[in-house]
């Protein structure tokens, strides 16, 4: 059983490496143009829509990311277009072919009573 737990643990790390280097290689393609930033401090939970975005390839990044407790894609409508079942990184990429907004639900950590909150949602654009 250790030869194939060390298997796994060694598969799991080819396929984050992966990804990783696919990822920034992606991002090293394209010149990025900020299009929307929101900073502010809130308190309790808060829900932040973004305004409507145009049909492209955006890198979204969202911080303080231990705050981020889900994150959805929705169209002008409100329709979901996109819902992660677990938010693991609140830095992606993300294409669409239609106008979209971004939805995220932040919640304090535990013995905190305000905090600040970040959306930055940046065009990608071919080199």
């Amino acid at each position: 059983m250790g030869k194939l737990s060390t298997l796994v643990v060694i598969l799991i790390l080819l396929g984050a490496g992966a990804w990783y280097l696919n990822y920034h290689l992606k991002l090293s393609e394209y010149d990025k143009e900020l299009v929307f930033n929101e900073e502010k401090t809130v308190q309790g939970v808060v829900y932040y829509t973004s305004p409507v975005i145009p049909a492209g390839t955006y890198r979204i990044k969202i911080e303080p990311s231990e705050n981020v407790d889900n994150v959805r894609i929705i169209s002008e409508s409100g329709k979901v277009l996109h819902e992660p079942l677990i938010v693991v990184k609140s830095d992606f990429i993300y294409t669409s072919d239609v106008p979209f907004k971004v939805e995220v639900k932040f919640r304090p950590e535990e013995g905190y009573n305000k905090y600040s909150i970040s959306v930055r949602i940046y065009k990608l654009v071919k080199r």
